[in-house]
C-alpha cells in the first residue's frame, strides 16, 4: 500500500485505510476499499497484507473465510482548562476507540467475490469528545457496540458493491491522506476538548454553573450534525449502499447513497426527517514521483434535510447541507520529511429560531440561517529510523475552524454566559425593569496547534506516543437591548475573552 515504509508502519497504515475509513477492514483480506489507493507505489501490498493475515486468527468452513483484527489503543491525560486541571486515564474516542473486526469473503467464480464485515468497537471508559471536567471519563465502564454490519459482491475489474450500515464514501477521506503514521494519535479532528466548558476571563474560579454547560464544541459543530468535531463533518456510519472502483493509474474513485442519520443518530428516532437522504462522491490518489510519495483525496457531501442544531431540531433546524473536504500528503522518501494539509468547506440553507429578534406585532422570534463554516489543518513532520525497534515520527500540528457555532445560532446567550464581572454579564445584567436583553453570537474562531512524537515497535506491532495540544477561542458577540414599552432597539458590541485549554498525552496503540 505504501511502500517503503516500516513494517509497523504499514500496519497502521493498513489498519488506518481499511478499519478507520471503511468499516474495520484493518489487516484483512476483502475488496479495495478508501485509503487502498494502489498504483505503482504499491507493489508491496499483497506482500504486506499476507504477513499481516499470518498473524491473525483465522477460521471458517470450506466456502468462507474468517479473520479476527484490529488494535487496543490506551491514553494517560493531563488536562488544563484554565481553572481546573486533573489527570485521567482512558480509551480513544469513536471510531479510533479499540475494536475488532471479523471479516471474510469467499469466492464466487474466477474474479468474483462476495464477503463480510462485522465491527465492533470495545472500549474501557473513554477520554474524548464527550469528556469534560465534571466526567472525565464517558461511558460507564466497558462500552460494546456495532460499528459497521455490511456484506459485499466484488469484481476484479468491475469494482465492489457495498451494502448496510456502513462507512460512507465521504468518511475519513481527506483525514486519511495523512500517510505520516500518526493518524490514530492525532488528526484534524477533536476528539479530545470540546466537552469541556469555556472559561470566561474575569470569571469566579470554579465557576462552572454560570455558563450552563456552554462547551467548546459550541463552536465546533459541523452544521449537516454528520459525526465529524471540526472537520470530517460526515465522519459516521450509514445505512447505505457504496460502490468502490478498481484502480487505474493511481486513481480510484467511491460513491454512496443512503438515509442521513443526522440527529436521529444521535438522539434517536423521534428527531429523524421525513427526506433526509444523502449523496456523496469521493476521488482518491497515491503514487510515488520520484524521490517523493504523494496520497491525495477530495470528497463531496449533499444532506437532503439536514438536522443542523442540536438545539433546534425542528422545522426551522433543518436545510440542505453541501461539504467539501481535500487532503493532501507529500514526503520525501529519502529524508523522511513531509507535510499533510487538509480543507473543508461546508454550507447549509438551514435557519433556526432567532431569540434576539422578536416581533411585538405578532409576538413571535424571527428567524436567522446558519453561517457557512470552514476549517483547514496543517501536519508538518519527519519519519525516520534513528533506533532499532522501528521509525520515529514528529510532528507539528495546527488547525483553525471558522464559525461553526451552528448550534448557538440565534440564541442568547445571556443566561449562560452572564457571569459576574464579565463584559457579558455586565450587558445582560444592566437596564430597567422592561428591558428584553440578548447577547449573541456573530462570529467564531477556534485555533489548535500542538508538537508530538510517534515511536513505532516493528517487534510488537505497536505504537507508543506523547503529545500536547493547546486550543484557544475567539468569539464576536453582539448585544440587543430592547424596551417593552417603548419597543425601541439598540445594539453594541460586547467583548469577552476566555481561558486556553491544554492537554498533554501518553499512550499506545497494539494492532493484532
Amino acid at each position: 500500500m505504501f511502500g517503503g515504509l516500516t513494517k509497523t508502519s504499514s500496519r497502521i497504515a493498513i489498519a488506518a485505510a481499511f478499519g478507520l475509513t471503511l468499516g474495520g477492514y484493518a489487516l484483512s483480506s476483502g475488496p479495495a476499499l478508501a485509503a487502498d489507493f494502489g498504483g505503482d507505489c504499491c507493489a508491496d501490498l499483497e506482500e504486506r497484507v499476507a504477513e499481516l493475515e499470518a498473524t491473525t486468527v483465522r477460521k471458517g468452513n470450506k466456502k468462507v473465510s474468517v479473520t479476527l483484527s484490529g488494535w487496543v489503543v490506551k491514553t494517560m491525560n493531563y488536562w488544563d482548562d484554565g481553572d481546573i486541571d486533573h489527570f485521567v486515564v482512558g480509551d480513544k474516542d469513536a471510531d479510533l476507540s479499540s475494536r475488532f473486526a471479523i471479516t471474510g469473503s469467499a469466492t464466487i467464480a474466477p474474479g468474483w467475490s462476495g464477503g463480510y464485515n462485522l465491527t465492533v468497537v470495545s472500549d474501557g471508559d473513554i477520554f474524548g469528545i464527550g469528556s469534560n471536567q465534571e466526567q472525565d471519563l464517558t461511558g460507564g465502564g466497558v462500552d460494546i457496540r456495532t460499528l459497521y454490519s455490511y456484506i459485499y459482491i466484488k469484481s476484479d475489474n468491475l469494482g465492489t458493491l457495498n451494502w448496510g450500515t456502513l462507512s460512507p464514501a465521504s468518511d475519513n477521506p481527506a483525514v486519511l491522506a495523512d500517510i505520516s503514521g500518526t493518524v490514530i494519535e492525532s488528526n484534524g479532528v477533536f476528539f479530545e476538548g470540546p466537552g469541556f466548558f469555556l472559561r470566561p476571563k474575569g470569571a469566579i474560579a470554579g465557576g462552572d454553573a454560570g455558563l450552563a454547560g456552554t462547551a467548546w464544541g459550541a463552536f465546533l459543530f459541523c452544521q449537516g450534525l454528520g459525526a465529524g468535531i471540526g472537520v470530517d463533518c460526515f465522519g459516521g456510519p450509514q445505512s447505505a449502499v457504496r460502490y468502490d472502483s478498481p484502480t487505474w493509474g493511481g486513481f480510484r474513485f467511491e460513491t454512496s447513497y443512503g438515509e442521513n442519520q443526522g440527529l436521529a443518530g444521535v438522539l434517536g428516532d423521534g428527531f429523524s426527517a421525513e427526506d433526509q437522504d444523502f449523496w456523496d462522491i469521493a476521488v482518491f490518489y497515491n503514487n510515488d514521483w520520484g524521490n517523493f510519495k504523494v496520497s491525495a483525496a477530495y470528497a463531496y457531501t449533499w444532506i437532503e434535510t439536514a438536522a443542523v442544531s442540536v438545539f433546534n431540531p425542528g422545522p426551522f433546524g433543518q436545510g440542505n447541507s453541501d461539504l467539501h473536504q481535500v487532503g493532501a500528503t507529500v514526503m520525501h522518501t529519502p529524508s523522511g520529511l513531509g507535510i499533510y494539509g487538509m480543507y473543508q468547506h461546508e454550507s447549509t440553507g438551514g435557519r433556526t429560531t432567532d431569540f434576539s429578534n422578536f416581533n411585538f406585532n405578532t409576538l413571535t422570534f424571527g428567524t436567522t440561517g446558519f453561517p457557512d463554516t470552514d476549517a483547514w489543518y496543517l501536519k508538518p513532520f519527519i519519519k525516520r529510523t534513528w533506533n532499532p525497534a522501528g521509525a520515529t515520527v514528529f510532528y507539528g500540528e495546527y488547525g483553525q475552524y471558522n464559525d461553526m457555532f451552528g448550534g448557538l445560532a440565534g440564541n442568547s446567550l445571556c443566561g449562560s454566559m452572564g457571569l459576574p464581572g464579565t463584559n457579558i454579564g455586565a450587558f445582560c445584567g444592566g437596564g430597567g425593569f422592561f428591558d428584553f436583553r440578548t447577547v449573541t453570537v456573530t462570529g467564531s474562531e477556534v485555533e489548535r496547534w500542538g508538537l508530538g512524537v510517534v515511536q513505532e515497535i516493528d517487534s510488537a506491532a505497536m505504537h507508543v506516543f506523547a503529545r500536547w495540544q493547546h486550543q484557544d477561542i475567539s468569539v464576536n458577540f453582539i448585544g440587543t437591548n430592547t424596551n417593552v414599552l417603548t419597543q425601541q432597539t439598540g445594539t453594541q458590541r460586547v467583548g469577552q475573552g476566555f481561558d486556553d485549554w491544554d492537554l498533554f498525552q501518553v499512550g499506545g496503540v497494539i494492532f493484532f
